[in-house]
């Protein structure tokens, strides 16, 4: 009993409904605004899975989609029964910060640049399949506007000179694992949303990504598999780009007030601490 009420001291249960906020602010703005086929409504819930643990981060995932479901003015459509997806990514969030996955790995030389490598490697591989997918480049298939495709263009570009750059400039390996992590973050939240999004709500859910359900269901695909398909489409780059989000958070905060949350020691190394 003592493990679960480990995870809610005060500053957590403080932290836990600015992480909310941070999911439906950035959640409503990229999938109901812009409609692009990420997500990017959770870092918040990563933020706390490996701050605090695996039940922290679960409670902020679901109550993210609960109270987004139900909030004035933004409330309704399909984001509650996602929920079950939300708590999975804050479990993992919280296995992957008892693990330490986020924790400085300084190095030097080619140790450092096969890091950045395999990190960049990562988004370039995921984001790849938007490249000449008919979703994107035929309108009598998919009917994104030319400019989504452009800027996941650009959002892949960014996002691997962004990580390559932030691990070289801060000589940290650790890159290379978070990237891992979100990669396989993003499999298993697409696994377990395809049946969601199919069964639930016949593959429209009212984001930017139903255009990738509608392209694979035009295709002859059935739509488990659709909604299965686009899940692994999207999912992974979004949260591995999250988690590189919550790594670069992690590292601009002060090593001494991470290292007050329940998994912040696993977070920051022993010579930040003593620094």
């Amino acid at each position: 009993m003592s493990w679960l009420t480990n995870q809610f001291p005060t500053r957590v249960i403080a932290l836990i409904p600015v992480a909310i906020a941070i999911n439906i602010v950035l959640g409503y703005t990229v999938q109901t605004v812009l409609k692009l086929p990420i997500y990017l409504d959770s870092i918040g819930t990563i933020l706390v899975g490996v701050l605090a643990g695996p039940i922290a981060g679960a409670l902020t995932g679901a109550a993210s989609n609960l109270i987004w479901q139900y909030a004035p003015g933004i409330g309704g459509g399909t984001i509650g029964p996602f929920a079950i997806t939300a708590a999975a990514i804050g479990l993992l969030a919280g296995l992957w910060g008892y693990l330490g996955v986020y924790r400085p790995r300084p190095a030097e030389g080619s140790r450092l640049w096969f890091a950045a490598a395999v990190a960049v490697a990562i988004i370039v591989l995921l984001a790849s399949r938007i490249y000449g997918n008919q979703a994107y480049t035929d309108p009598n298939v998919g009917g994104y506007p030319e400019w989504v495709f452009v800027a996941a263009v650009v959002i892949t570009i960014v996002a691997a000179v962004v990580v390559a750059g932030f691990i070289l400039a801060r000589r940290d390996a650790a890159g290379a694992w978070v990237a891992v992590a979100g990669a396989i973050t993003g499999i298993v939240a697409a696994i377990i949303s395809a049946p969601i999004s199919a069964y639930v709500f016949g593959g429209v859910t009212g984001s930017g990504s139903d255009v990738l359900v509608a392209a694979l269901r035009q295709g002859g695909t059935d739509v488990f598999n659709a909604s299965l398909g686009q899940g692994l489409f999207s999912d992974p780059i979004d949260k591995t780009i999250t988690s590189f989000v919550v790594f670069i958070v992690l590292a601009s905060l002060s090593r001494r007030v991470v290292a007050r949350y329940p998994l912040g020691e696993r977070v920051v190394s022993p010579e930040s601490m003593s620094a």
